[in-house]
C-alpha cells in the first residue's frame, strides 16, 4: 500500500494542475478581453505581473499599453517611465542602452523552463514603449520629453546596428550548440539543431521580410518631424533617409504637401500581433523518445488594410504600411530559437538521464533505491505535466502601422478613415489649429474592441484629444 501512495499522490497532483489554466490561455484570455470585452480582465493580469518578480517588465509595458488604450496618458506614462528608465544610461554621447536589457540568449539552469527566467523586452517591444511614452509626453503637454524618448529609440537602433555589423554572428555562435566529445553530447546537440530548423523554417515567410528585429522605421520618421519642427533641416533629412532606408514606402511622407493649410500624419494602427503558440516536438534521447516544449508562431504572412484618408468625400491620401510588426515578432523568435532548443533540449536530457540512473539503481531492490526512483518518476511526471513553453510576449503591440501624410485646407474640421478592404468608415473630428501649433498628428490605434483615436501636435501646443471610435476592421 505505501508503495502506491507516491503515485496516487503525483496523480492527484497532476490532475489538479491539468484542472489550472496555464500562462498561454491566460494570455489567451487577456487578448480577447481586449478585443472583444471590457479589458478589465487585461488590466488585472497586467497589474499581476507587473508586481511579479520574473514577468515585471512585461507587466509594466502591457499595463502602459492598456492605460493609453482607455485615454490615461498620465498613467500610462507613470507606468512606462520608471520602466524605461532603468534601461539607460546616459551619457556624454547620449542615451546607451544597458547591457543585456535586450532578450537574447540568456542561459537558464536546466531543472525550470523558459518562464522561470525574468522577461527582458525583445528590441522591438522596447521601441515600441519608447515611441508609446512619447505619445504619452506629447499628450501631457511635453514635447522636450517626447523628443528625448523618440531620440533613445533611434539610439537603441543606432546601438544594435553597430554591434551587428561589429559582431555579426554572435548571436549564432553563443546559441549554438556544442558537442562536448560524448555520444550524449552530441545526440543532444543534433536535437536541438532539428528541433530550431524545424521552428525557424516555420518562421522564415514571414521573418524573412525584415532584415533585423530592431529596424523601426516609424521612430525615425517621428524624429524627422521633431526635427523639422526645430528648423533643424539638415537632421530631419538624416533621420528621414534611415527611416526610408528601413522602409522606402515612407520616403513620399518626409516632406509636407505643397500648399497652404494644415500639415496632418496619419498614424493608424493595425490589430494586435500574432500569439505564440505552445508546441510538442518529439525528439530521440538515448533509446526513448520525449517530446519537447518550445514557443512558435504559426500563422501566415498578413496582408495589411487598405486605408484611405478622406477629405471632403474625395481621397486625400492613401496609408501604406510603415511598420511590420508581425514580421519583426517573427524575426525576433527566429534569432532566439537556437538559444532556446539548446536549452529545452538540456532540460529533457537531464531528467531522462536522472530517471534512467535511478532506473538501473533499483535494480539492488533496496527501499531507498526505490523510493529514490519513486521520486525521481514523480518530479518528471509532474513537471512534464506543468511545463509549457515560454511564450510570453508583448500582445497589445499592433500587427502592422501604416502612415499617411496629407495638407489639409484651412477650416477643415476633419477627416474620414476608411477601409477600403470592409468599406467600414470613421470620421475623426480634428481640434482647431491654435497658432504655431505645427504638425497635427492623429494616431488610430485600432483593436477591433479598443478603437480609439487621439490627435496631438508636434510642437505640443493646442490640447490633445482621445475618443473611442468606430473600428475599420470589423467586417
Amino acid at each position: 500500500m505505501r508503495k502506491a501512495l507516491p503515485y496516487f499522490a503525483v496523480g492527484l497532483l497532476a490532475a489538479a494542475l491539468c484542472g489550472c489554466r496555464t500562462s498561454y490561455q491566460e494570455a489567451l484570455a487577456a487578448r480577447q478581453d481586449v478585443m472583444f470585452g471590457t479589458g478589465d480582465y487585461a488590466r488585472e493580469r497586467a497589474a499581476k505581473m507587473a508586481a511579479s518578480t520574473v514577468n515585471r517588465k512585461l507587466g509594466n509595458v502591457e499595463l502602459g499599453r492598456l492605460k493609453m488604450l482607455q485615454g490615461d496618458f498620465a498613467g500610462s506614462s507613470a507606468v512606462l517611465g520608471p520602466q524605461l528608465e532603468e534601461l539607460f544610461d546616459e551619457t556624454n554621447e547620449g542615451p546607451v542602452l544597458k547591457k543585456g536589457q535586450i532578450a537574447g540568449n540568456i542561459l537558464a539552469g536546466t531543472l525550470g523552463d523558459d518562464r522561470a527566467i525574468p522577461y527582458e523586452l525583445p528590441a522591438f517591444e522596447l521601441l515600441f514603449g519608447l515611441q508609446y511614452q512619447a505619445i504619452n509626453a506629447l499628450a501631457l503637454g511635453e514635447p522636450d520629453n517626447a523628443r528625448v524618448y523618440l531620440r533613445r529609440a533611434t539610439a537603441v537602433q543606432e546601438q544594435l546596428k553597430e554591434e551587428n555589423e561589429r559582431h555579426p554572428d554572435a548571436a549564432e555562435a553563443a546559441s549554438a550548440p556544442t558537442d562536448g566529445g560524448k555520444k550524449e553530447d552530441a545526440e543532444n546537440a543534433q536535437n536541438a539543431s532539428t528541433a530550431a530548423d524545424k521552428i525557424t523554417a516555420q518562421l522564415s515567410p514571414v521573418a524573412d521580410a525584415v532584415r533585423a528585429s530592431y529596424e523601426n522605421a516609424l521612430a525615425w520618421y517621428l524624429m524627422g518631424l521633431f526635427f523639422s519642427r526645430e528648423d533643424d533641416q539638415s537632421n530631419a533629412d538624416i533621420a528621414y533617409r534611415e527611416a526610408g532606408r528601413i522602409n522606402p514606402a515612407v520616403l513620399p511622407f518626409t516632406r509636407p504637401a505643397p500648399g497652404a493649410g494644415r500639415d496632418v500624419v496619419v498614424v493608424y494602427e493595425e490589430d494586435l500581433v500574432d500569439m505564440q503558440s505552445p508546441i510538442k516536438i518529439p525528439l530521440p534521447f538515448g533509446g526513448t523518445v520525449w517530446s519537447v516544449d518550445f514557443p512558435v508562431y504559426a500563422s501566415p504572412p498578413h496582408a495589411p488594410a487598405q486605408i484611405a484618408v478622406e477629405v471632403g468625400g474625395a481621397v486625400a491620401a492613401t496609408c501604406v504600411p510603415a511598420v511590420n510588426v508581425q514580421a519583426l515578432a517573427y524575426r525576433n523568435l527566429k534569432d532566439r530559437i537556437p538559444g532556446v532548443a539548446t536549452r529545452n533540449v538540456t532540460r529533457a536530457a537531464v531528467k531522462i538521464a536522472a530517471q534512467q540512473m535511478t532506473y538501473h539503481m533499483t535494480r539492488s531492490n533496496s527501499g531507498a533505491n526505490l523510493a529514490l526512483m519513486l521520486g525521481v518518476l514523480a518530479y518528471n511526471t509532474v513537471s512534464t505535466v506543468i511545463s509549457e513553453a515560454d511564450t510570453r510576449a508583448w500582445q497589445t503591440v499592433p500587427e502592422h502601422v501604416h502612415l499617411a501624410r496629407l495638407r489639409l485646407p484651412e477650416g477643415q474640421g476633419s477627416i474620414t478613415l476608411r477601409n477600403a478592404l470592409t468599406g467600414r468608415a470613421c470620421a475623426v473630428a480634428l481640434p482647431q489649429a491654435a497658432a504655431g501649433a505645427g504638425t497635427l498628428v492623429v494616431w488610430f490605434s485600432d483593436v477591433r474592441g479598443f478603437a480609439t483615436v487621439t490627435t496631438l501636435t508636434v510642437g505640443g501646443k493646442g490640447a490633445p484629444s482621445w475618443a473611442r471610435t468606430t473600428s475599420l476592421l470589423q467586417p
